[in-house]
């Protein structure tokens, strides 16, 4: 038997590696040999009568006529897993389409943020091995991001990067392939829509349907003098009959209702950044701010970064997939090296 053939034998009768980015907003899969195998929002539909599983991911949030009385439910809750059952329910299906076969289960790299407490890092493995994983590592997000990106991680110049998804804000300085310093917000996108949907139900008594709140708060982004000569046309159910009704919402008052959450976000990185001993600061200075996430695509977010912070503010240009790109980046070493060592 040829080496080629052999080859190619075990690469389909082994499990490849998987790289897992789990966000509250899109889970997002790698399999080594296979590609991107996933990148669907992290919910699943359920029976509300006997909790059959229905759908998950792209399938979940897509209605059908026989399915409108079923629960849309996420496992995720600020960056972290808050269901396992949930969790490893939306995971398995989408980890079974890297098609493996035979005897061997994948060795999954998941990613979590800096601040995941002992509890929260067990729930991810714990979620991850139901699913089929026989080996699960962590990995911290914002390190993914900064190897997503390009970042150089081994040099000896400390760099700074700011991962700020649907439901943390994570804040990391990189030197020597290491994280020197770390601090996180369990605040984020998610938070602005919320924001905007509260204002919205609240003076002009709508409930907006999700997208349509998700596009007036990206439509608006992170200014604090919106230049709208016309109001937003917004759909959404009437608070008291529950019957679909359209306002026309003014930029200012989206403003109004994001800044407090801005404010949150910014402080976070403007504390991060004074927090530094004055020799990391400096070359901080020098390398700049690196903006990966949703948050990255935020208009005027990185702009508002660079005013609070007198920090050059560099919004990566796949900013969404950056921590996936890096996970699957990390795959390549991790056969290696000690990674999978720890589960």
């Amino acid at each position: 038997m040829s080496l080629s053939v052999l080859s190619n034998f075990r690469s389909v009768f082994t499990a490849p590696d998987i790289a897992i980015d789990l966000g509250t907003a899109n889970i997002r899969l790698y399999a080594s040999g296979h590609g991107l195998i996933a990148d669907e929002p992290s919910m699943i539909k359920v029976r509300p009568d006997d909790g059959t599983i229905e759908a998950v991911g792209s399938g979940a949030t897509q209605l059908s006529p026989d399915q409108t009385q079923s629960e849309l439910i996420s496992p995720m809750r600020e960056g972290v897993v808050a269901d396992v059952d949930a969790a490893s329910a939306l995971i398995k299906p989408l980890l079974k389409r890297a098609r493996w076969f035979g005897l061997r289960r994948p060795r999954v790299l998941a990613c979590a943020p800096t601040d995941a407490c002992d509890e929260e890092r067990a729930a991810l493995i714990e979620a991850t091995r139901r699913a089929g994983a026989s080996a699960v590592a962590l990995a911290p997000e914002p390190l993914a991001a900064a190897i997503g990106i390009g970042m150089d991680v081994s040099s000896i110049y400390a760099q700074m990067i700011v991962d700020i998804g649907d439901g943390v804000t994570d804040i990391a300085v990189i030197r020597s392939g290491s994280l020197v310093a770390t601090s996180a917000v369990r605040i984020a996108c998610s938070n602005l829509v919320t924001a905007v949907c509260q204002s919205v139900a609240q003076e002009h008594g709508i409930e907006p349907y999700h997208r349509e709140a998700e596009r007036l708060t990206w439509r608006v982004g992170a200014v604090r003098s919106p230049q709208f000569s016309s109001p937003f046309a917004v759909a959404g159910a009437d608070c008291q009959t529950g019957l679909q009704r359209r306002v026309y919402v003014h930029g200012h008052e989206v403003v109004a209702a994001m800044t407090p959450v801005l404010d949150t976000i910014v402080s976070a990185v403007r504390d991060a950044v004074k927090d530094l001993p004055p020799e990391i600061g400096c070359e901080i200075i020098e390398s700049g701010l690196h903006l990966t996430g949703g948050g990255a695509c935020l208009p005027g977010l990185a702009k508002l970064l660079a005013e609070e912070t007198s920090l050059d503010v560099h919004a990566a240009r796949n900013p969404l997939r950056a921590v996936i790109n890096g996970a699957r980046q990390m795959l390549i070493t991790g056969a290696q090296t000690e990674l999978w060592a720890v589960s």
